[in-house]
């Protein structure tokens, strides 16, 4: 009977977070801006994308807005399909899917429509190759190329993908050998610091980069403004420095006790549906979250950061050979019962949305909360 009431609690909330979705659902939220960061004011970072679209439009009968449009729908088809079938041919519990920190929750809040989905399609398209890479060699060269095409478009996704790529290294310990293989990927962290240190962008670039795109027409150019706050950071971007932490100093602990218990509560779902890779997990998913919290400290966007990191994670333990190993890790054990918990666990963690943490925020976001707004949504739908 429990499960049953279980089952349709998680129907509820994604039936809700469905009718939240169309109902802020437009094109505009399909106009992603960073897919429109160019090189017509010079190299600037972010810009690969934009470049190659721009090259299109003024070399095809592309539109590039149609296409960019187009694009996105593809990559949220793909996104979806991998997810279907990944779990379903993996036997994975769907449950994890409800939290507030992976994909459902985030389409509830707005936050879905970025350049998350292409980072995260891109990365399987990279797995796919190094898994078919049988020479190391050749492998390390795939592997830096690959990451240094889609840093020039994000530079976040060095930050995500590294130890998943270490992974798939096969790294085991910090022996000579891996340290060696470790540094085969300077070129790529190389990449990574020039454009996340040296091309930052300044308000002459991002006027440059909107009035190339006025030729092709103005009705999307208001969604490309807001490029104006991606290159014009100020120090509330720097998570000491911003208003509510600093005045509210316990904010900044509660934000990191959130983090605790989202990397518990993943942890127990990776632990319960990976066991073949069980010795490894933990030492994994640590990386990943000390990956979260380094970018949570520059950047506000911490909801991406979340479900950005752990969907990363899950698809690399999918796709990761088990003999593979990353690093020498600790074997936690955790209880049946703490397993069958954990679905009603992620009901009631909440997450930081993006440039504050508060109790408020964190009791806004719970994905329990969906169930409550359906309930509201009938009474006012019969009142």
């Amino acid at each position: 009977m429990i499960k049953k009431i279980l089952l349709l609690v998680y129907f509820i909330i994604l039936i809700e977070v469905i009718l939240k979705f169309i109902g802020y659902y437009s094109n505009e939220w399909l106009i992603i801006k960073g897919f429109y960061i160019n090189y017509e004011a010079g190299f600037i970072r972010r810009g690969l994308f934009g470049s190659i679209l721009f090259f299109l439009a003024n070399n095809t009968p592309i539109e590039p807005f149609k296409f960019q449009l187009i694009f996105e729908i593809i990559l949220i088809i793909l996104l979806v399909f991998f997810i279907i079938k990944e779990f379903y041919l993996n036997k994975l519990e769907p449950y994890i899917l409800f939290g507030s920190f992976m994909l459902i929750n985030v389409i509830a809040y707005k936050m879905f429509f970025t350049l998350d989905v292409l980072l995260i399609v891109y990365f399987l398209f990279q797995l796919y190759v190094i898994n078919k890479i049988k020479s190391f060699n050749l492998k390390i060269v795939i592997c830096n190329l690959m990451s240094i095409f889609m840093i020039l478009i994000h530079e976040a996704y060095f930050v995500f993908t590294f130890f998943p790529i270490l992974y798939c290294l096969n790294i085991t310990n910090l022996n000579s050998v891996s340290i060696k293989k470790i540094s085969l990927l300077i070129p790529s962290f190389f990449v990574f610091l020039l454009v996340g240190i040296c091309f930052n962008g300044s308000n002459r670039d991002i006027n440059i980069i909107i009035n190339s795109w006025n030729k092709f027409g103005t009705d999307h150019l208001n969604s490309i403004k807001e490029l104006y706050w991606v290159f014009n950071s100020t120090d509330e971007v720097i998570m000491w420095k911003i208003p509510i932490f600093k005045k509210h100093p316990i904010y900044l602990l509660g934000f990191f006790l959130n983090t605790c218990l989202i990397f518990l509560s993943m942890y127990i779902y990776l632990k319960k549906n990976f066991r073949l890779k069980s010795n490894n997990i933990f030492l994994f998913l640590t990386c990943q979250y000390i990956a979260i919290l380094l970018i949570c400290l520059i950047a506000v966007d911490y909801v991406r950061w979340f479900w950005l990191s752990n969907i990363i994670t899950l698809f690399t333990l999918v796709q990761v050979n088990s003999s593979n190993s990353f690093f020498k890790s600790i074997n936690i054990s955790i209880p049946a019962k703490v397993c069958a918990l954990n679905k009603y666990i992620i009901l009631f963690i909440g997450l930081p949305l993006g440039g504050s943490w508060s109790p408020t925020q964190f009791i806004h976001t719970m994905p329990i909360k969906h169930l409550f707004d359906f309930g509201n949504r009938i009474l006012l739908y019969f009142s």
